[in-house]
């Protein structure tokens, strides 16, 4: 049967009409892919509940957050495009990335603080009694003032930004010698549950994981001096580290449009609302961390 030219006018309609489907869908599935965010574990609690209010305020996201990354394998998932974002607090030098073509977002301060269970009822230990702890020197919070439980002491690994912290600020920690029954959580999330479900734990973890455990974690201060947000303003406390968010200089719109949230005062109110401080800078990659 021969094709009219009304046919071939509807069959190029038909064409059309097909590709431009196609070339929508491909914009709608581009503009609606996962953005997934992976690297350090003590990162990840507070961009977690960022991305919890993101995705209440934006248009149909899809949010992945990974399971943790060590900073070199963080780094080379953001350069073969396996992650948009890779959390750090620790571990990368500003000048480098810049010659990856990458670029660092600072977005919030917290305090790292020596958490204890909620059995545990001591406010504040000095440093000396906080190393004679770790030494197996003392034993019983009774010894400091509190209940006859037994002391659980937990630690970071020296190369973590949690012990590095202590390390740096607490002077009697860098001739430590630990005692046998302090035991290493390896990661963020392994130290908090650790201290969380241990009867007289004490161990190295962040304000934002005291104030996500349901009071099943307590802060302890040190010579006298609380871990509060005001004290971290006002650098009181001075046991502190920033959080940063790495990405590429050119991020795609779905990487720009989570840092204006993380950014912007719906984030800053988050970010306060979980005991850490909003770090605000317009140059960041001439920060250091």
């Amino acid at each position: 049967m021969p094709i009219t030219p009304r046919d071939f006018q509807l069959y190029k309609l038909a064409l059309s009409l097909f590709f431009l489907a196609v070339v929508n869908f491909a914009a709608h599935s581009k503009n609606n892919a996962a953005l997934v965010i992976d690297g350090s574990t003590g990162v990840k609690p507070l961009i977690e509940v960022l991305a919890q209010h993101y995705l209440e305020s934006a248009s149909s996201p899809n949010i992945q957050i990974g399971q943790g990354l060590s900073p070199k394998k963080r780094i080379a998932a953001l350069k073969n495009n396996k992650i948009d974002i890779a959390m750090a607090s620790h571990g990368f030098d500003v000048s480098q990335l810049a010659q990856l073509n990458l670029r660092v977002h600072p977005f919030a301060k917290v305090a790292v603080v020596m958490g204890v269970n909620h059995t545990v009822k001591v406010d504040s230990i000095s440093e000396q009694q906080l190393c004679a702890t770790y030494s197996g020197a003392i034993t019983n919070w009774q010894q400091l003032g509190g209940a006859d439980i037994a002391i659980a002491p937990f630690i970071r690994p020296a190369d973590e930004v949690d012990s590095e912290v202590f390390l740096a600020k607490v002077s009697c920690f860098a001739q430590l010698t630990l005692a046998k029954n302090v035991q290493i959580k390896k990661k963020s999330g392994q130290m908090a549950r650790a201290i969380a479900n241990e009867r007289g734990a004490i161990g190295m973890t962040t304000l934002v994981r005291v104030s996500q455990s349901d009071n099943k974690i307590a802060p302890i201060g040190i010579n006298g001096i609380l871990p509060t947000t005001d004290n971290v303003l006002n650098n009181t406390y001075g046991l502190t580290r920033n959080l940063y968010l790495i990405t590429s200089d050119k991020p795609k719109e779905r990487v720009k449009s989570f840092l204006r949230f993380v950014r912007s005062q719906q984030g800053a109110e988050v970010i306060k609302a979980n005991h850490a401080v909003p770090l605000i800078v317009n140059s960041s990659t001439r920060l250091t961390p």
